[in-house]
């Protein structure tokens, strides 16, 4: 019996030994876990710092800045669908709505034609008065000044208007 109880201390021992190994063993990996999950931690940690708000957005297919012709563009863009979808459902028949936008265009017509003669009114009256003002500039500066016209003594018979 006393075999058997050594064997069976003797293989305990071994047992224990083993397991003191294996303990070891289990707590340095798991250190070496504990620190690669801490540097992981830290690396996705400074990633996250070094974004930008932008750049979430832009992962989601968002953006926070808009240059101002685009933002107008989606205006636009909003007003001819909305345009397109009060047509269908308007109360009234294709024919009558036809003759309607037709009647509103030919008013946008004559308006932006009556503007335009104005406008070109305008700019001749006042282009007019700056020709006149030239002018009169012009005849009081070749009464008055004999610098422009014929200048005595001059060789070969030179004449005419000369600016020197």
């Amino acid at each position: 019996m006393t075999n058997r109880l050594n064997d069976a201390v003797g293989a305990a021992k071994d047992v224990y030994e083993t397991a003191a190994v294996g303990a070891v063993g289990a707590a340095t990996t798991a250190k070496t876990t504990a620190f690669d999950v801490a540097k992981a931690v830290a690396g996705i940690a400074a990633t996250i710092g070094a974004l930008g708000f932008d750049d979430v957005l832009g992962w989601v297919g968002l953006a926070r800045k808009r240059s101002p012709l685009a933002t107008l563009a989606f205006f636009g863009a909003g007003v001819a669908v909305g345009a397109g979808v009060a047509m269908l459902l308007s109360p009234t028949s294709g024919e009558a709505l036809r003759r309607d936008i037709l009647t509103r265009l030919d008013g946008l017509k004559r308006q932006a034609t009556r503007g335009v003669e104005q406008a070109e009114r305008q700019v001749q009256s006042k282009v007019g008065g700056a020709v006149d003002a030239v002018k009169g500039a012009v005849s009081s500066s070749e009464t008055g000044n004999s610098h422009y016209g014929i200048e005595g003594g001059r060789q070969g018979g030179e004449s005419g208007h000369h600016l020197s």
